[in-house]
């Protein structure tokens, strides 16, 4: 029975990312039934985790193919380059520090992670100068900086919170 509310939800998922993207209705129900059907054809290579994800994968990729035939342009949403970026409470600490306080919370990752989280959040450079520096792409930099916030957001609660235990002792 389970299942049954499993594969609904998928299909919702699907129909709202579609819709999201500007299909209209009749569209979207088609191309998330498509997405559905190749997520049940293909069932057995998805990675445990990530069926949610691939079914938002599919959807897109099905809309980007019927726009293609359709001889449609898809429209690419608008996304600031740095929205994460700004939210990240480990970014906003690091970028309001002094600079003691700062080399403190760098300290608590890797010197590569904190490298990398130097030049782009405190020296402020580019992706692109940052890649070229590197001698490597602009996606493994966007990566590898991912990474690195998810660390030092990792290290900083860890560290708030022997801090506190430390003080409620």
């Amino acid at each position: 029975m389970r299942g049954e509310y499993v594969w609904q939800d998928l299909y919702r998922l699907a129909y709202r990312h579609l819709r999201e993207r500007g299909l209209s209705h009749a569209d979207a129900e088609d191309l998330a039934q498509e997405t559905l059907t190749a997520a049940f054809l293909h069932m057995d290579a998805i990675k445990p985790g990530s069926l949610r994800a691939w079914v938002r994968a599919v959807a897109r990729n099905k809309h980007v193919d019927w726009a293609r035939r359709s001889g449609r342009t898809v429209p690419v949403p608008e996304v600031p380059e740095r929205a994460e970026e700004n939210s990240d409470p480990a970014i906003i600490s690091l970028r309001s520090s002094e600079a003691a306080e700062a080399r403190n919370l760098l300290g608590l990752v890797s010197c590569d992670d904190a490298r990398l989280l130097e030049l782009r959040y405190l020296e402020d450079h580019s992706l692109a100068r940052i890649a070229a520096a590197r001698g490597t792409s602009t996606n493994t930099v966007k990566v590898g900086l991912f990474r690195a916030r998810k660390r030092l957001r990792t290290e900083v609660q860890r560290a708030r919170q022997h801090d506190e235990e430390r003080l409620s002792e």
